[in-house]
């Protein structure tokens, strides 16, 4: 009999402590907290079976969120939104906010512009983590851009991709120009 009595009084405090876990997971579910909040409350409840590497694992799993292109090419300048997966979710360039010939090759001003329009149509971005992809863009342009994004979205990596070399394309062969001289004609 008070063998029965220590079982049900086990009984209730391991089904308390599920209870209790089940809370804290669905709140954890709806704040989107890490995981390193869980491994804590586990192991101050007395649940010991939750192992540290698995939480590692979970929380490096989705370190980009969404990763930010910005293509210059010598004619147009565009920036594509992409997922991780390489899905386009957003693609803006120069000509699609009204910039026309010289205002399109002029990179910081139609970048800054770009963002700009960016910002307004993808407000998805404020609090997640973003890698900024630059393809042509220079070292200067470069850190002016990431130090202008660093106030509205995580940037958590950079990468450069410069597609032309460090000292230029070959220029064109000079054309040779032909002198004429007068003839003079005798008569």
């Amino acid at each position: 009999m008070i063998l029965s009595k220590v079982v049900r009084n086990k009984k209730k405090v391991y089904i308390f402590k599920l209870l209790k876990l089940i809370k804290f997971l669905n709140h954890l579910k709806t704040s989107k907290k890490q995981t390193k909040s869980l491994s804590l409350f586990l192991t101050k409840n007395g649940v010991k079976s939750f192992s540290g590497n698995r939480s590692s694992k979970v929380t490096q799993q989705n370190v980009v969120n969404y990763i930010i292109n910005v293509i210059l090419s010598p004619t147009n300048t565009v920036v594509n939104v992409t997922d991780t997966s390489g899905n386009v979710v957003i693609s803006v360039s120069a000509g699609l906010i009204s910039l026309t010939k010289f205002q399109k090759k002029s990179q910081p001003t139609a970048v800054i512009n770009i963002f700009k329009f960016l910002m307004m149509k993808a407000r998805f971005l404020q609090n997640k983590t973003v890698s900024l992809h630059f393809k042509n863009v220079k070292r200067f342009h470069e850190s002016l851009i990431i130090s202008a994004l660093k106030r509205f979205f995580l940037i958590k990596s950079f990468q450069s991709y410069n597609l032309s070399p460090h000292n230029g394309c070959r220029p064109k062969k000079i054309k040779r120009v032909k002198r004429r001289t007068k003839r003079l004609v005798l008569k």
